[in-house]
Formats: C-alpha cells, sequence, structure tokens
C-alpha cells in the first residue's frame, strides 16, 4: 500500500507553507514530514568530533593519549563517562532554548538524529546500561513547563536502542536555581543534594545512563551519579545533546 503521508505532507506544505523555527524563512523543498528548521540553520548545527577527551567527550584542539582533559583533571567527575553529541555553539543554543521553553518539540526528531548518529558512528555502548535515566526537574518547574526535555530525549533514545527509561527513579527535592545564570562556583554548590532516589533497591548493580540536554560544567550530571552510586548502581555514565 502506498504511503500517502509525504503526499499529503507536500500538498499541505504548498497551501500553507511552514517555517523554520530558527530563521523564519519558509521551508522550501523539505522533503521530510518532521523537518521543522530549514536546511542552511541544520547544517549550522556541528557534530562533536574527535579528538575528545576520554572521560568527559569535550573536544580536545591538542590531546594527549588517554589523557582526560584539563577540567577532568582538575575536577575528577563522578561519572564513569559521558558523550555529548553535538557542541554547544550559537545554533545550538537557540534550538535548544526552543526546546526547553518554547514548546516547540517538534525538535526532537532533529535531536534524535544527531545523537543517533553520534551513538553510532563512536560506538557508544548504548546497549550495556540496564536503564536510561532523565535528568528530574523539579515539581514546580514541572508544572510550570509541562514537560521534561530530557524525558523526551531519553524516550526516544530509548525507543532506537530498546533500553528502558527508568521513570520516576530519581526526583528533585530541591528547587534549584537555574544552572544559566549561576557561575561555575555555584554550579556546583547550587545542586548539592539536590537529588532523591525512589526506591533504591532496583538500582542495586545496575549500569545507568543519564540523560540531558547539556552539559556545560559538568555539575549536574556528576551529582545525580553520584546519588546513583550511592544508592546502589554499579556504575553511572551520561548522554547529552550538547556539551560545552
Amino acid at each position: 500500500m502506498m504511503n500517502i503521508k509525504p503526499l499529503l505532507f507536500g500538498l499541505t506544505s504548498l497551501i500553507f507553507p511552514s517555517n523554520c523555527l530558527v530563521c523564519k524563512e519558509v521551508l522550501s523543498g523539505v522533503k521530510s514530514v518532521d523537518a521543522v528548521i530549514c536546511e542552511t540553520c541544520e547544517q549550522g548545527l556541528k557534530p562533536n568530533t574527535q579528538p575528545f577527551c576520554p572521560k568527559c567527550s569535550r573536544h580536545l584542539k591538542n590531546p594527549t593519549l588517554d589523557v582526560p582533559c584539563s577540567e577532568c583533571q582538575r575536577r575528577e567527575p563522578s561519572f564513569n563517562q559521558a558523550w555529548g553529541t553535538s557542541f554547544y555553539n550559537r545554533e545550538m543554543k537557540n534550538v535548544i532554548h526552543l526546546f526547553k521553553y518554547r514548546n516547540k518539540i517538534g525538535l526532537r526528531h532533529l535531536f534524535q538524529k544527531q545523537m543517533v548518529t553520534f551513538i553510532n558512528d563512536y560506538r557508544v555502548p548504548i546497549k550495556t546500561f540496564d536503564g536510561l535515566v532523565a535528568v528530574p526537574l523539579h515539581p514546580s518547574k514541572m508544572r510550570e513547563r509541562q514537560y521534561n526535555q530530557s524525558e523526551i530525549l531519553s524516550e526516544m533514545i530509548s525507543r532506537v536502542f530498546n533500553v528502558p527509561v527508568l521513570k520516576n527513579t530519581i526526583i528533585r527535592a530541591k528547587a534549584t536555581k537555574p544552572q544559566a545564570l549561576l557561575n561555575e562556583k555555584e554550579r556546583w554548590t547550587n545542586v548539592k543534594d539536590a537529588f532523591r532516589i525512589r526506591q533504591p533497591l532496583k538500582l542495586e548493580g545496575q549500569s545507568i545512563l543519564i540523560i540531558d540536554d547539556l552539559m556545560t560544567t559538568g555539575a549536574t550530571v556528576c551529582e545525580i551519579a553520584l546519588t546513583l552510586k550511592n544508592s546502589g548502581a554499579k556504575d553511572a555514565s551520561a548522554l547529552t545533546l550538547a556539551i560545552a
């Protein structure tokens, strides 16, 4: 049976043309029903590339074989390993802002493509993990935003690689300030003891992959990794859409 979805999309686009979420230009010549930004803006989203830190995956300009980056040497992360799939450049900053704060969840298809491509290209051992854990929002923030962008990303990764999302495993027990408004030292203090584990017995001996949209200092994923390990997890690593 012929798939009429692309045909309907094409006819609808002729009558009601869509606009790029970033530059607002008409999405002309778009072939995918999931397209929400134009090709020019999408090309501005740069994937993270080797060489990068073997611990946190920050890109290295002057790498030394198997030696962690200066940030990881200065403050050893509590996670086992972290992967950031894209550079946090101006274009990525714009689309993450739209995704998190402007309800543009249609961007999830673009983000899924970026994350899955990175996982496959760099052979991230995602199927060795027992479960995925999304960075949680505080209940007050969840009521305000109505969705958790990290949960959306984790669910899409789960569907592709068949690794379960461990929902309601970890909660944000403290209403922290937005990390983006704080300096590096304040970010680490801000998330200290901010998370709690529900039913820690379920984590005993498990390998957990933390999913988030962005890693900058690494304070949030490090605090979550430490919380998971203190509750019995064997190891805790992280996968983020972007890395600064």
